[in-house]
């Protein structure tokens, strides 16, 4: 398998879908659908990219960010990071940025600019 991607995600549709999407692509996928699992796994795993909910069960997908970024594991602290919310309106682009994201995209989240974020940001 090829890179390895974590989505924390509370919507077992959502989990099932990506999942697919991204091992057809070649990615080695792994899904949470709670906030609190996050931390521990990317700090044990070696993942190279994150999907983060913004709102999951037990955390809170800015502060989730946040936290990565402070990490002491350089690893850790340089994940990218895709923010994902179908609260949109709520957020500005500012504050994706400010919580250390590199991209936000919306739900129903469109597979097609998902792959291109992911792409852009991990593969050389």
């Amino acid at each position: 398998m090829g890179k390895r991607i974590l989505l924390a995600d509370d919507s077992p549709v959502l989990q099932s879908l990506t999942k697919k999407i991204l091992e057809v692509q070649g990615y080695a996928f792994q899904g949470v659908k709670n906030g609190g699992k996050v931390i521990e796994l990317i700090e044990t795993g070696d993942f190279d990219l994150l999907i983060l909910d913004i709102i999951l069960p037990d955390a809170n997908g800015m502060e989730l960010a946040r936290e990565i970024r402070k990490s002491k594991d350089p690893h850790v602290a340089s994940l990218p990071i895709i923010g994902i919310s179908g609260n949109y309106m709520n957020y500005s682009d500012a504050d994706f940025a400010d919580a250390g994201m590199n991209k936000f995209l919306l739900k129903p989240l469109n597979y097609d600019e998902l792959l291109v974020a992911i792409k852009t940001l991990i593969e050389v």
